[in-house]
C-alpha cells in the first residue's frame, strides 16, 4: 500500500492493466458510406443573376430556372443563362379558378393540389378543399394537441401524399383523415419563422428568415450561416431529384448538396487539405491559415500560432495512428516530418540573442528573412492584460532570435504545448518508431524536455531566467500558492502524463522515481483524482482544459500498470467522461472508451462499472460524419433557436446570467455541422460565434478522432 500525501487510498481497480490499441472491440460499428452534404454557390460572378434571387423552381422537363426582380435565368451545363418567361414554373401553375373562394382567407401564401385535393397557406390559416368544391379551414389534431393554426407561411405534399404546413406556431402533416402529427421546438423543430417549404427524395427542406432546416423523418438538421447559405434569409426553396435542395436568397443561389462518401475517403480529403493550405514553414508546422478573401482558399497561408507545438503535436499523433491503421508510408514519413517540427522547437531556444536554458520548447518559429514579429505587437496590450491577470509577463523580447540568426522563436511556452508534445511522442514510438536511430532520436527529444523540468522544479523556464506564465509544474505552486487552485488538478495531470511518457519511452528510472515522489509525497494523483478541471456540471467553462485532460488521460492511464494508481485515474476519467459525453466529442468518447471499456472499479461502497453507455458509440460516429468539409470561420448562431435551453450560470461565471451558451433540449450540444466548434478545444456550449471568414481551420481534430477510432477497433468500414 502506498501512501499518497495525506490520503491512504483504499481503491483497487479489478480489471487488467488498461486497454491496448491492438486490443479490438467486438464487434466494431460498421460505418457504410454516407451522404456527406457540402454547398456550393453560385453569385454574379459565376453566372447566376445580380442578387436578390427570388424564387427558384424545377418545371416539369426538370430545367431549374430562378428569378430576380428584373429577369429569369436557366442552369444550362452548370451555369446560369437567361430563360424563357414561358418555360417556368410550368409544374405549379394552377388555375385562377383555385382561389375562388378564399377571399376572406387574407394573403394567400401558396396553394398546391394532389390528386383532386387542393391545400393553401394563408394568412388566416391553413385551408383544404377536394375535388374543386368549397374551401375548408384545417383545425390539425394530435392525440389532445388541437392547433388552429395562423400565418401559414408554407403548404406542401411529399413523395408519399402526405400533406405538410409549416406555421410560426410549428409544423405539421397529415398521417390520414383527423390524424396529424405536429412539431415544435419540444420536438425538435429549430426555428419558426418560416418563409418557404419544399418536398425531397430525403424528406422535406424549410427555409426561414434565418436559416434553413431540413427533416428526413428522424431527425431535424438546421443550416445556418455561410458554410450552409449565402445569405441567412431563405426566399424560396426547391428540391431536385437527386435530393439537392435549391435555395434563393437576398445574396444569391445555394445549393445543399451531396455526394457518397466514407470516413476513410474524408481522413484522405482532410489529408489533402493539410498538404494543400496547413503547412507552414520548410519544418512543416501543421496550423490554421489565413484567408485575405474571406472563404477563399485561394489565398489561403498557413500563420505562425501561439500552439504551433501543440498542434503539430496532435497531428503527429494522427499521423502515427494513420500509419498503423494504414501501413501507408506517406503516413509514416508525416509522422517523421512533424517529429522534426517538434525537435526544432525543443532546440532553438538555445543559444542566439537572448538563450534560454536547454530543453525549454518555443511556441513557434519564423524566418528571420520574413518581417520582425516584434514590431506587430503592441506594448499597451501586454499591459492591458497584466492589468487582468497579475501572473502575466511582459517579455521583451517576446520573438528573439536563434543562434544561427535564420529564425525567431516565441518564447513563453505554455503546458498546452508540452500536452501535444508528450501526446504525439508517444503515439510516434509506439507505432512509426523501429529501427534503435528512430528511438535513440526520439529518447534524445524526450531526455531534453523532461530534464529541463526536472532542473527547474517541474517548471519551464524562460530566457529571463523566470518560469513561463503557464509553464508551473511544481508542488509549491501546484499544493501552496493560491494563485494556481484553478491550475492544480490539471498540471498535475500533466507533469504525471510527461513523467510517464517519459519513463515509457526511455526506460530511465529516474522519471518513473520522479512520477512516483510527485504522488506519494505531494498527492498529485489525488489531485487529479479530485478533477483537471474545475466543474460545474456540463458546460463548465475551459473546453480547452477539457481537451488537455483527455490528451493527458490516454498515456497516463495506457501506461500505468499499479492498480492503485489505476484506481485513482479510473475514477478521475469516470467522472470526468460524464461531465463531457453531452459534447457528442468523439476525441473525448473514444479516449474514455480506451481507457475504461469492459473495466469496473471498486470503492468502499460498490464496484462500478466503467464501461460507456450505449450512445457513445452512435454519437462518436454520428460527429464523425457531421464534421463539416467546409472548416472556414464563417459566422453563425443557435441563439435563436426554439429547442434551445441556456446552461446555468452556475457553469460559467457564478451570478451573471448565461446569454450565450447552451444546448438542444435533448440535452446534448447542438451537432458538429451546426456548430461553429470544429476543433476539440473549441466551445461547442456557445451559441453565436462571430468569425468573419478569413481563418482556414486545420482538419487535424477529425484525423485523430478517425484513426484512434480505427486503431482501437471501435469503427470499420
Amino acid at each position: 500500500m502506498k501512501y499518497f500525501g495525506l490520503l491512504t487510498v483504499l481503491f483497487y481497480v479489478t480489471a487488467t492493466p488498461s486497454i491496448r490499441a491492438d486490443e479490438p472491440f467486438s464487434p466494431p460499428i460498421q460505418v457504410a458510406p454516407f451522404a456527406q452534404q457540402y454547398q456550393v454557390t453560385y453569385t454574379d460572378l459565376d453566372g447566376a443573376p445580380m442578387p436578390p434571387v427570388n424564387h427558384i423552381e424545377q418545371n416539369d422537363g426538370g430545367a431549374l430556372f430562378a428569378a430576380t426582380p428584373k429577369r429569369y435565368i436557366r442552369l444550362t451545363d452548370g451555369t446560369w443563362k437567361q430563360g424563357d418567361y414561358e418555360d417556368v414554373f410550368k409544374s405549379q401553375d394552377l388555375e385562377k379558378a383555385s382561389f375562388e373562394g378564399l377571399q376572406s382567407a387574407g394573403v394567400i401564401r401558396q396553394v398546391v393540389a394532389l390528386q383532386g385535393e387542393r391545400a393553401a397557406a394563408t394568412e388566416t390559416g391553413l385551408y383544404l378543399s377536394l375535388n374543386d368544391g368549397d374551401w375548408a379551414l384545417a383545425m390539425p389534431t394530435e392525440g389532445e394537441v388541437r392547433w388552429a393554426p395562423i400565418d401559414v407561411r408554407a403548404v406542401t405534399f411529399d413523395g408519399a401524399g402526405q400533406l405538410w404546413f409549416a406555421s410560426p406556431q410549428g409544423v405539421g402533416y397529415r398521417i390520414n383523415e383527423g390524424e396529424w402529427k405536429l412539431f415544435t421546438g419540444a420536438e425538435g423543430l429549430p426555428f419558426n419563422d418560416f418563409t418557404c417549404m419544399a418536398a425531397g427524395p430525403e424528406g422535406i427542406w424549410f427555409g426561414t428568415s434565418n436559416g434553413a432546416i431540413h427533416y428526413d423523418g428522424k431527425t431535424w438538421e438546421f443550416r445556418q450561416g455561410r458554410r450552409w447559405l449565402l445569405d441567412n434569409k431563405v426566399n424560396d426553396v426547391t428540391v431536385t431529384a437527386n435530393g439537392n435542395a435549391w435555395f434563393a436568397t437576398d445574396q444569391g443561389i445555394s445549393c445543399i448538396a451531396t455526394k457518397p462518401m466514407t470516413l476513410a475517403e474524408k481522413a484522405v480529403y482532410f489529408e489533402e487539405q493539410i498538404d494543400k493550405y496547413h503547412r507552414r514553414t520548410e519544418l512543416e508546422y501543421v496550423s490554421d491559415a489565413t484567408m485575405t478573401t474571406p472563404g477563399d482558399k485561394s489565398t489561403a497561408a498557413a500563420r505562425a500560432t501561439d500552439n504551433d507545438g501543440h498542434f503539430t503535436g496532435i497531428y503527429l499523433a494522427s499521423a502515427s495512428l494513420a500509419f498503423a491503421a494504414t501501413k501507408d508510408p506517406e503516413q509514416e514519413r508525416k509522422a517523421h516530418k512533424a517529429f522534426e517540427a517538434l525537435a526544432f522547437l525543443s532546440k532553438v531556444t538555445e543559444g542566439g540573442s537572448n538563450p534560454a536554458p536547454k530543453g525549454l520548447i518555443a511556441r513557434a518559429v519564423q524566418p528571420t528573412d520574413g518581417p520582425d514579429p516584434n514590431e506587430t505587437l503592441n506594448p499597451e496590450t501586454d499591459r492591458k492584460r497584466q492589468e487582468r491577470d497579475t501572473l502575466w509577463k511582459i517579455m521583451d523580447p517576446r520573438w528573439p532570435t536563434d543562434e544561427t540568426g535564420k529564425w525567431y522563436w516565441k518564447c513563453d511556452a505554455s503546458s498546452d504545448e508540452l500536452d501535444g508534445y508528450y501526446f504525439g511522442f508517444s503515439f510516434y514510438y509506439d507505432y512509426v518508431c523501429d529501427t534503435d536511430a528512430e528511438r535513440e532520436r526520439l529518447n534524445e527529444v524526450v531526455r531534453r524536455m523532461t530534464d529541463h523540468l526536472l532542473i527547474h522544479d517541474y517548471n519551464m523556464v524562460d530566457h529571463d531566467g523566470t518560469p513561463t506564465r503557464w509553464g508551473h509544474f511544481s508542488p509549491a505552486d501546484l499544493n501552496q500558492n493560491q494563485a494556481w487552485w484553478v491550475e492544480r488538478g490539471l498540471n498535475s495531470q500533466s507533469i504525471l502524463m510527461y513523467l510517464q511518457v517519459a519513463h515509457h519511452i526511455t526506460g530511465d528510472a529516474g522519471y518513473r522515481e520522479a512520477y512516483l515522489q510527485l504522488i506519494n509525497e505531494h498527492g498529485y494523483a489525488i489531485n487529479v483524482m479530485t478533477n483537471p478541471k474545475i466543474q460545474f456540471g456540463p458546460g463548465s467553462l475551459g473546453q480547452a482544459d477539457d481537451n488537455m485532460a483527455f490528451m493527458n488521460y490516454y498515456p497516463l492511464i495506457r501506461y500505468e500498470t499499479d492498480p492503485e494508481l489505476l484506481s485513482i485515474y479510473y475514477n478521475s476519467i469516470f467522472w470526468y467522461w460524464h461531465n463531457e459525453k453531452y459534447e457528442r466529442n468523439a476525441f473525448f468518447n473514444f479516449v474514455y472508451a480506451a481507457s475504461c471499456l469492459g473495466k469496473t472499479r471498486t470503492d468502499q461502497w460498490r464496484t462500478r462499472d466503467l464501461t460507456p453507455d450505449t450512445e457513445w458509440m452512435a454519437m462518436a460516429v454520428d460527429t464523425l460524419k457531421r464534421y463539416p468539409l467546409d472548416l472556414t470561420d464563417w459566422p453563425m448562431s443557435n441563439a435563436h433557436r426554439t429547442d434551445l435551453r441556456l446552461l446555468g450560470d452556475h457553469t460559467r461565471s457564478p451570478g451573471t446570467p448565461v446569454t450565450n451558451a447552451g444546448y438542444r433540449n435533448d440535452t446534448l450540444v447542438y451537432p458538429m455541422d451546426e456548430n461553429h466548434a470544429v476543433y476539440w478545444g473549441d466551445d461547442p456550449w456557445t451559441l453565436t460565434d462571430r468569425g468573419d471568414g478569413t481563418t482556414l481551420r486545420d482538419p487535424v481534430s477529425y484525423l485523430l478522432a478517425y484513426y484512434l477510432g480505427v486503431v482501437h477497433g471501435f469503427i470499420a468500414e
